[in-house]
């Protein structure tokens, strides 16, 4: 009997978190604790089996959301907050100024950001993604630099040491970073290693960084690191987005513009 009620105790505390999770995006290992009554020791057990179930990431003093939607394939989240994603490029695209390099790397909201650059703007853009190429295609005044490589479907980009060569010889003035996952103790965060690799050079070639993101990404973590939370120089979010989380970017350096 004993044991049935500690798996029922288990189960609600999974709950509660996954709950938590899923509101502000974080949970803290002591706070947890605290709640609970247990040990901290018990609450970590907790957060690892989450972990391994693939309900949350784990982080420093505590577990962040995990991104799931974010590691599908491009294609797929075409069709996800599509209209969150169209108020996140018009907020975007107005931070862009007339003569700006930029670079553009893939993702659903980007293909957005692409699809909302005004026809009036001359931009140079350098992007390894096929769509946001074939949407500026026939952008008059956009002078449109293709990053080839290796041709990554799952990902909708090009990656590889051919795309990292053509990076390496450019500079922009934006980077606007297609997120998988954001948190402020980690930064921004990709789920493939070679898309991680890209936007590093990206990043590294680039004056300063833009993310437009929607809710579910805010607060997550992929396994690899693009970019510390202090490198991010526009942060681009919903209105809804949780103030906690936006106050801990703008405490690294970030402006924050609600779209």
């Amino acid at each position: 009997m004993k044991k049935q009620d500690h798996a029922m105790l288990t189960d609600e505390r999974h709950q509660i978190i996954r709950d938590r999770l899923a509101v502000e995006g974080r949970v803290l290992a002591g706070e947890l604790a605290g709640r609970f009554g247990v040990s901290e020791d018990t609450v970590r057990r907790d957060l690892r089996e989450l972990a391994k179930a693939g309900q949350c990431r784990r982080v420093y003093g505590g577990a962040v959301a995990a991104a799931p939607f974010a590691a599908t394939p491009v294609g797929l989240r075409a069709g996800h907050a599509v209209e969150e994603k169209t108020r996140l490029a018009r907020a975007t695209v107005a931070l862009l100024s007339r003569g700006q390099t930029l670079f553009i790397d893939s993702g659903s909201t980007n293909a957005a950001i692409a699809r909302a650059i005004p026809r009036d703007i001359d931009l140079t853009v350098a992007t390894n993604s096929l769509e946001i190429a074939s949407v500026l295609s026939d952008h008059a005044l956009v002078e449109l630099i293709v990053l080839g490589g290796r041709f990554d479907r799952h990902l909708g980009a090009c990656v590889g040491a051919d795309t990292l060569a053509a990076v390496a010889q450019l500079g922009a003035d934006l980077f606007v970073l297609g997120s998988c996952g954001l948190e402020a103790s980690r930064g921004v965060t990709a789920f493939d290693s070679a898309e991680a690799e890209v936007k590093r050079a990206m990043a590294k070639n680039s004056a300063g960084i833009v993310i437009a993101v929607t809710n579910d990404k805010l607060a997550t973590a992929a396994p690899y690191r693009v970019a510390r939370p202090e490198a991010i120089r526009h942060l681009v979010v919903e209105k809804t987005a949780p103030a906690a989380i936006l106050a801990d970017f703008e405490r690294q350096g970030a402006e924050i513009h609600l779209a």
